[in-house]
């Protein structure tokens, strides 16, 4: 079946302006969504960061595998409270304008981002717990900060606390989103709005050379389109397959179709200051009416992974727990004794779309099996965010099936913003509003250590109380699903589902 949405004139202008260049010196990869800004501390949503990470490195930066590795710091050291990490930087590193990257550099820039009159706002919040920053020596400094936080190093990880040249700041101001200016493998090429991104390789990158010339990121919404697209050879890489468009891309002998574990959650978050959510075996119960098993099959063919943590199993931290296994008559059980035995009706808010449809509507046969009716919801995606983010006292939500994700790679984050009493709604998103007194010391605990082992012994205690507490019906974590020619090597994505193409290649 072939899926031609995009109009004859839209692909004929796409194909004049990127089939110029021969075939073997540009990978051309196709995005479901526009870029918003191409300076990290601006950037926001999966598309920036995907383009933001072939220009810009940070001190520390995620693997493939999701691990915590050197980008322009070799090597750091985190004082025995977690209120300092001492970094040795890289040498010979250059930013694309000719700056020379040194400690001098990254205090600038990072002062520039914590600065409130700068345009950064995102990057602030992530690097927010800097204090200050010394300048040790040429390629050594030292960052002090506010509170301990053994968990500092995953913030400085992320898409938004990637370095910038100083010198662009200085040259562009607020604009410096359109003059993007790092020391990664390529360099920015040229922005055309809701088009394209071309970025073309930086020839005195300090790491390895890009194995291509350019890279050019089009913007193709529509996923049948990238398929079409994919199949026609008009681009070597399409991201965000449905699970239903991948036998179009099977069936052709020189395409793959490639999947990655990530760090997002598909939860059914429970109110537990509602009756009857607020009766632990009520929620118990929930979570053994579902066979998740069948729920991750018919849903994503397969291509997710049943949750068996509150958190994803990539992220430090992760411990995993007994699980919920699928046991009707247990629930059934536990409904009983909480004085349930003839079942509830309840409404579940949710997100338009095929995905969560999907998903509630198996969920509504899996209670119904039980005695349970669920009342699925569907709302755009402002209006849910406006209902679920209301105060515990204005909050009439009773369940919502929405998603989570952990894009620190570590337990801190992820626990405190989804079961700390701390980020209730409006704060955070703690939209059941669980509250746990041990929970919050172990957080705080793990929090004040710079030793891995003791933040790991903490993360596990916090998930067993909170996975046998329930505050989640815990569903599954989606995998990343792309299509790809297979001509093509070294473009991926990375568990925050974001991708990376800095070693993109022809085979």
């Amino acid at each position: 079946m072939k899926f031609r949405i995009i109009s004859s004139i839209l692909l004929s202008v796409l194909l004049t302006v990127f089939t110029a260049a021969s075939a073997q010196d540009t990978i051309r990869i196709a995005q479901s969504l526009g870029h918003n800004s191409l300076n990290p501390a601006e950037a926001s949503g999966l598309s920036d960061s995907s383009v933001v990470r072939t220009m810009f490195e940070g001190l520390v930066g995620f693997n493939a595998e999701f691990e915590l590795v050197p980008e322009l710091a070799t090597s750091w050291e985190i004082n025995e409270d977690a209120t300092a990490i001492t970094f040795v930087l890289r040498e010979g590193v250059m930013f694309h304008d000719g700056t020379a990257f040194n400690a001098q550099a990254v205090k600038d820039y990072y002062e520039w981002v914590l600065n409130p009159d700068s345009k950064s706002a995102r990057g602030r919040g992530v690097i927010a717990n800097i204090d200050t920053i010394d300048v040790l020596g040429e390629y050594e400094l030292r960052m002090n900060l506010k509170e301990p936080s053994g968990a500092m190093l995953y913030n400085l990880a992320l898409s938004n606390s990637r370095i910038a040249s100083p010198t662009s700041i200085e040259t562009y101001g607020d604009e410096a989103g359109r003059h993007p200016v790092g020391t990664g493998p390529f360099k920015f090429e040229a922005w055309q709005e809701s088009e394209f991104v071309k970025v073309s390789r930086f020839e005195d990158y300090w790491g390895e050379s890009a194995k291509v010339d350019n890279l050019t990121f089009l913007i193709v919404p529509n996923a049948a389109t990238r398929v079409a697209m994919l199949q026609a050879g008009e681009v070597e890489f399409i991201e965000d397959l449905p699970p239903q468009l991948i036998d179009a891309i099977e069936a052709a002998p020189n395409l793959d179709v490639l999947t990655g574990k990530t760090t997002f959650l598909r939860i059914l978050q429970l109110n537990t200051t509602k009756p009857p959510f607020d009766d632990v075996r009520v929620r118990q119960a929930m979570n053994y009416a579902i066979d998740k098993e069948q729920l991750v099959n018919v849903v994503f063919r397969g291509n997710a992974t049943v949750m068996s943590s509150p958190i994803p199993e990539l992220v430090f931290g992760y411990e995993q727990q007994e699980p919920y296994a699928y046991d009707p008559e247990k629930a059934k059980a536990l409904l009983a004794e909480a004085g349930y035995e003839d079942g509830f009706s309840f409404k579940t808010l949710t997100f338009t779309g095929e995905e969560y449809s999907t998903a509630g509507q198996v969920l509504q046969q899996m209670f119904a099996n039980v005695g349970l009716t669920l009342e699925l919801n569907p709302s755009e995606r402002g209006a849910l965010v406006d209902q679920i983010f209301k105060p515990v006292e204005e909050n009439i939500t009773e369940t919502a099936l929405v998603g989570a994700s952990a894009a620190t790679g570590d337990a801190d984050r992820a626990l405190t913003v989804s079961f700390a009493r701390e980020s209730w709604p409006p704060t955070s998103n703690n939209w059941s509003f669980y509250e746990d007194a041990e929970v919050e010391r172990l957080l705080k605990e793990a929090r004040a250590s710079g030793d891995p082992e003791v933040r790991k012994a903490a993360y596990a205690q916090a998930q067993t109380i909170i996975w046998e507490a329930a505050p989640w019906v815990f569903l599954y974590s989606p995998d990343s699903i792309a299509g790809r020619a297979a001509t093509i090597d070294g473009v991926y994505y990375v568990a925050d589902k974001s991708l990376d193409a800095r070693n993109a290649s022809f085979k």
